[in-house]
């Protein structure tokens, strides 16, 4: 593997590293996403962050540049079909970006990256049968079947956030993301204190924008009973979720990573881990393992460096 470079980008942040020959981040930048600007302006906010992250490495050149994004992508087009937390749809987001750096660019979705990165080098290593889960501003997931992603017949396999949990909710709160994401979890938070329930999380009750995951994570280990309750609430809809995916295809072991995973680890994992073992069927299958991500918040980009460098080699 020769030097390649990793970009996560998410609904939020964006994360951007280089990769040496031995799988080691040797230089990174970092930033908002502010997907309210508009493609241009994200892809080309990607652009500068490469360029930083190249100049910390000292490295002037690249083999080949994997984005990972959000959503439904086709890998082999290099087309962001439809991104709901960016408010894109059909971008053909590698070539614009290839077009701005002049190096080749891979393109897949951001927790298919990831999942492959803790396939490869963390918490799935050895398992050659895995589900990803990643809670952050939305819910994405990442399939690994006999050592490899699957994507599916439309190139869109693992988009778990998108099951739809309760079909006769108004729209907006429908699927698995409206309600157990790091996003919904706030909103019901917030709900919740401004209708007299008492929390720790006041402060945020009022104020527009997300309740920081470091923030919740606080108030799980501090006992907060709203956050615990809400929490509990959507870890036990995703263990369900996930306990019918592992049903269907015999998985052995689930990671789960993402944010709010990152801050509050083990108070996230073991609860859908519950929910998981409850759901599946048969009983051998309860010895699933679901465990927290090892890569944490580089997995997206060394996933993403991992396949650019892979596709590179066997032109794919």
């Amino acid at each position: 593997m020769s030097i390649t470079v990793g970009v996560d980008l998410g609904g939020t942040h964006m994360q951007v590293g280089v990769l040496d020959e031995s799988r080691q981040i040797i230089g990174r930048s970092s930033g908002k996403t502010h997907p309210e600007r508009g493609a241009p302006a994200v892809l080309d906010a990607v652009a500068t962050h490469i360029e930083l992250a190249m100049r910390e490495a000292g490295v002037k050149k690249v083999r080949a540049i994997g984005l990972a994004a959000p959503g439904a992508v086709d890998h082999e087009q290099g087309i962001v079909i439809d991104a709901p937390n960016l408010d894109w749809k059909d971008l053909p987001a590698a070539h614009v970006l290839e077009e701005r750096m002049g190096t080749p660019v891979l393109l897949d979705n951001d927790v298919n990256a990831a999942v492959y990165a803790e396939q490869r080098l963390g918490a799935g290593r050895g398992h050659d049968n895995l589900l990803g889960v990643w809670i952050g501003t939305g819910i994405g997931g990442g399939l690994i079947l006999n050592g490899s992603i699957y994507h599916g017949q439309r190139q869109t396999a693992g988009e778990i956030g998108h099951v739809i949990i309760d079909p006769h909710n108004p729209e907006r709160r429908r699927e698995l993301e409206h309600q157990c994401s790091r996003t919904a979890i706030a909103r019901d938070i917030k709900e919740a204190i401004r209708a007299g329930q008492a929390s720790s999380l006041q402060e945020f009750a009022d104020k527009n924008g997300q309740i920081p995951s470091s923030e919740i994570a606080k108030a799980l280990a501090q006992g907060d009973a709203v956050a615990k309750r809400i929490v509990g609430e959507a870890c036990g809809k995703i263990g369900s979720v996930v306990g019918s995916i592992v049903t269907l295809l015999s998985l052995g072991r689930v990671v789960v990573g993402g944010g709010l995973v990152e801050d509050a680890g083990l108070a996230i994992v073991e609860p859908i881990e519950r929910a998981v073992r409850a759901a599946c069927w048969p009983e051998a299958l309860r010895s699933i393992e679901v465990v927290p991500t090892k890569l944490g918040a580089n997995a997206g980009l060394i996933g993403a460096a991992l396949l650019a460098a892979e596709r590179m080699d066997t032109g794919t």
